[in-house]
């Protein structure tokens, strides 16, 4: 795929940082859960937020109410003595196709070791997608297919160290996203599976940011028709891959059916306390103590992956 598939190179960049700003939005630890709760009943107090959410801190529920409000998503609403009450905005309510496609992807490529609410699953994926240059990296692996490190600090961190690539790479590929083409250390890399499959979470995250309608399934660079590419050429890789594209078709639709009212079950289930995710498809050859320096979340591994450790 090349730069092509944009009317422009200004296009491409626009759309880019126009899905990392939206990310920035909501990635922020406890935001999407604070969208839910709002989402299901308001306006609400302040107290009343914070009964549905009683492991936040009074500050901590302040400053992300505040920012929220700040970025448009969130209305707060103040007369006189009366009490102070949330609740959405039409911006915020737009943001529902985006929730579930974040909870959909995470549904279909983690494990879960517990019950969830709709909420934690889209924080699982954000906590993926967010960091610096992660979804740039992404975003140039699907655009261009495999590249090597030299290229890709070329091309998303230009004037930087390329040691800040290679810690970048490390971390995608902890993370179950990107994997090298080959066993060797010049080997180029390019994106798993999984990292394909969030092709309707940058589809809706893409729409919403322009002000477009979130329903639709096409976007130039991460488009599904884009996801079924041949990146191996053994039978067992073949097999592997084709169960991983099924389950991401499976998060696409997902993502895109309609639901009344959104995100119905956040208050169904109590926030996880669980040690969190491992891969689900494949049983692991490690362990997970030796991998892994969190005892919440990991994201899809498999034989064929890179791991190494992850902290919060």
């Amino acid at each position: 795929m090349t730069m092509s598939t944009f009317t422009s190179t200004n296009t491409r960049i626009n759309d880019l940082r126009r899905v990392e700003e939206s990310l920035a939005m909501i990635a922020p630890r406890w935001s999407v859960r604070i969208l839910h709760t709002l989402d299901q009943d308001t306006p609400l107090r302040f107290t009343e937020v914070k009964q549905r959410l009683p492991q936040m801190q009074d500050p901590s529920l302040s400053q992300r109410l505040a920012a929220l409000a700040d970025h448009g998503l969130v209305d707060r609403t103040a007369s006189g003595r009366r009490p102070v009450y949330y609740e959405l905005t039409e911006r915020g309510r737009d943001l529902a196709p985006v929730h579930d496609a974040l909870a959909a992807w995470a549904t279909a490529c983690l494990e879960h070791t517990g019950p969830a609410t709709e909420a934690e699953h889209a924080e699982d994926a954000l906590r993926l997608v967010s960091p610096r240059h992660a979804t740039t990296v992404l975003w140039a692996l699907q655009q261009n297919g495999p590249m090597r490190s030299g290229e890709l600090s070329r091309e998303v961190t230009p004037g930087m160290s390329p040691m800040v690539m290679t810690s970048r790479l490390r971390q995608l590929g902890a993370d179950g996203l990107v994997e090298r083409v080959t066993d060797g250390h010049r080997s180029p890399y390019r994106l798993t599976p999984a990292a394909h499959a969030l092709g309707p979470v940058y589809t809706a995250l893409s729409a919403w940011a322009a002000g477009r309608p979130t329903t639709s399934t096409h976007h130039p660079v991460w488009a599904p028709t884009h996801t079924s590419q041949q990146r191996s050429s053994t039978p067992a890789s073949r097999e592997r891959e084709q169960r991983q594209e099924q389950r991401s078709v499976a998060a696409a639709a997902t993502a895109t059916s309609s639901r009344t009212p959104a995100f119905s079950n956040v208050t169904s289930m109590p926030l996880r306390t669980a040690p969190g995710i491992s891969a689900q498809r494949f049983a692991p050859a490690w362990r997970k103590v030796d991998l892994f320096s969190h005892s919440t979340r990991t994201l899809p591994t498999n034989q064929a992956l890179v791991a190494s450790g992850r902290s919060r």
